[in-house]
C-alpha cells in the first residue's frame, strides 16, 4: 500500500492522529454502548528509586466476568509503559495508537519524545475518543526519563487533561482500596523491590473489595500484571515471579483469616 501525499495545506505533520484523518481513516461514533461492553480495571502506577512500578489486574466485566486473562499494560517505547482502564478493547487499540504515535513522530522528526512530550501528546487522543466515540478509556502513562534520570508518572481524566504525580496514580473502579494500600505504604525511598510488594497489595486489596477487579487466580494460576521501567527499559515480571508475590500475601491473609490489624504488609 503506497503512503498518501499530502499538500502543503493540509500535511499532518508529526501528527500520527491528524494522518488518519487526513487519509480517511475515521473512526465511528457510537452510542450508548459503553455499557454493554467489557470494561477493564484496576490499575496502579508508582515512583520508586531506579524508576516506576506498574500492576493491573487481568479481569474484564460487564454484569459479569467476561474475561480472566487480559493484558492491560503496554510497551509504548523502550523506556515508557502505558496501561489503561475502560471499554477493554477501545482500550487496546488505543495502546497501540500510542505507541504507531510516538513511532510516527520519530520518523517524521528525527528525534524522540521526551517523556513530558509524550504524556502531553495522547492528551489530545484522549479527548477525541472518549467525546467522538462515547466508548471511554482513561489511561496511564509511566516512563524512565533519561533526560532527568528518574521514574515519572502520568495520570489523566476523562477530557485528556494530563497531571504529573509525585508519588503514584490509580485508575479503574477499584481506586478507593488500591489508593488506600499506597496513601499507607508509599515512601519516597522506596526500592524497586518494596514497590513491587505495594503495587501487588494494592491490586490485591482492590480485588478483595471492588467488585469489578480481579485479584490473583490460584485455581487457574493467573496473577496480575507486573511491570518496572527503569534505565535499562521496560520489563514484564513472569508469572512465576508475580505469584511469589502475591502467594506471600495471601500467605499473610491467611495467617489472620483476614481481619483487620497488624503490619500492612
Amino acid at each position: 500500500m503506497p503512503l498518501p501525499l499530502f499538500s502543503v495545506t493540509n500535511d499532518p505533520g508529526s501528527s500520527f492522529e491528524r494522518l488518519l484523518g487526513a487519509a480517511g481513516v475515521a473512526r465511528d461514533a457510537h452510542e450508548h454502548q459503553g455499557d454493554a461492553l467489557p470494561h477493564a480495571t484496576t490499575v496502579v502506577a508508582l515512583r520508586c528509586q531506579g524508576g516506576v512500578v506498574l500492576c493491573a489486574d487481568r479481569q474484564a466485566s460487564t454484569g459479569q466476568i467476561s474475561g480472566r486473562d487480559m493484558h492491560k499494560i503496554g510497551e509504548a517505547d523502550r523506556h515508557t509503559a502505558i496501561a489503561i482502564s475502560g471499554v477493554a478493547a477501545v482500550g487496546m487499540q488505543f495502546i497501540k495508537l500510542a505507541q504507531l504515535s510516538f513511532e510516527h513522530y520519530e520518523k517524521m522528526r528525527g528525534t524522540s519524545l521526551s517523556l513530558g512530550g509524550k504524556a502531553n501528546y495522547l492528551g489530545p487522543i484522549i479527548m477525541r475518543n472518549n467525546f467522538g466515540t462515547g466508548l471511554t478509556v482513561v489511561p496511564l502513562l509511566a516512563g524512565y526519563d533519561l533526560n532527568h534520570d528518574q521514574g515519572r508518572v502520568y495520570g489523566y481524566d476523562a477530557a485528556g487533561g494530563c497531571y504529573e504525580k509525585d508519588d503514584f496514580a490509580v485508575i479503574g473502579s477499584g481506586t478507593p482500596f488500591a489508593e488506600g494500600a499506597l496513601r499507607l505504604g508509599f515512601r519516597e525511598d522506596m526500592t524497586l523491590d518494596d514497590a513491587l510488594d505495594l503495587a501487588a497489595l494494592a491490586i490485591y486489596e482492590a480485588g478483595d473489595n471492588d467488585l469489578y477487579t480481579g485479584g490473583p487466580d490460584f485455581v487457574r494460576d493467573l496473577y496480575p500484571i507486573l511491570v518496572t521501567v527503569t534505565v535499562d527499559g521496560f520489563q514484564e515480571l513472569s508469572q512465576t515471579q508475580s505469584k511469589e508475590r502475591f502467594a506471600a500475601i495471601q500467605e499473610r491473609r491467611t495467617s489472620t483469616k483476614g481481619r483487620a490489624g497488624g503490619e500492612l504488609r
